[in-house]
């Protein structure tokens, strides 16, 4: 008997296996997984904010200045019943190229208060890691954003590109990307670095046509361009200082 039931139950599975190989569509399918409780519904890379830096001398603080700066953002929906809660972000650093032209440094440190700092030397494949406590309410879309920018540089230091992609990470477990945006910073070490190129090749001003070579500065402009031209999301600072670079190499 027992003999006679095993044998009938190995036609059944037999028959169902030819069933689901003939007809595919029947076979019974998985439940989709659930999308994840948090989305990213848009992300932005703009000029929206002036963020504090102090100005160091001999270890006092000599002075306050406004340093501009793209914000990146990222819109979050949370489509689950409870809030969420955004642990950490980490910055993939894709990429860091110096714009450098030989000039004059000088003894001051300048600390800005970025929302995300990188390391003075910045090396590709770095990972910058920033804790967060950011809590998404149930069925909320909200917009957080951050400015990204060198822990601490000098007087004399010269602005960088910096690519990269901004991950965050929520207490359930997942994870939102942003896309990846090519960024300037910091930007008054920029305007300083246009204002020393004017001046090696403009008309020629009592003290001297400055420390930076012509060349260099041709150089650096065409370098500067090929990166905007390459990158899919430059911030504002970048392409105008790309194009402001690409006027003063051609005078």
């Amino acid at each position: 008997m027992l003999e006679i039931v095993g044998t009938v139950v190995t036609v059944i599975a037999g028959v169902a296996g030819l069933i689901f190989l003939f007809w595919p569509d029947a076979q019974p399918k998985p439940d989709p997984e659930p999308p994840p409780a948090v989305q990213l519904v848009d992300s932005d890379v703009d000029r929206e904010q002036n963020i504090a830096a102090d100005v160091v001398f001999d270890g006092q603080v000599t002075e306050q200045v406004q340093v501009p700066a793209s914000l990146v953002s990222a819109t979050l929906r949370n489509s689950s019943n409870n809030p969420v809660l955004i642990t950490r972000a980490e910055v993939n650093l894709a990429s860091a190229t110096a714009v450098y032209c030989r000039y004059g440094a000088g003894p001051t440190d300048i600390t800005a208060q970025y929302d995300i700092k990188l390391p003075v030397a910045p090396q590709a494949g770095a990972v910058i890691p920033r804790k967060m406590k950011y809590t998404l309410p149930p069925h909320a879309q909200e917009r957080i954003a951050f400015t990204v920018g060198p822990e601490r540089y000098g007087e004399g230091s010269v602005p960088w590109i910096y690519t990269f992609t901004i991950s965050l990470y929520m207490d359930d477990g997942s994870s939102v990307t942003v896309p990846q945006v090519t960024y300037l910073a910091p930007t008054d070490m920029a305007t300083a670095f246009l204002a020393m190129a004017e001046q090696a090749t403009g008309p020629q001003q009592p003290g001297g046509p400055g420390l930076m070579e012509p060349s260099c500065i041709s150089e650096q402009a065409r370098s500067v361009a090929r990166l905007v031209r390459s990158a899919p999301r430059p911030s504002p600072e970048l392409r105008e200082f790309s194009a402001d670079l690409t006027r003063v190499a051609a005078q």
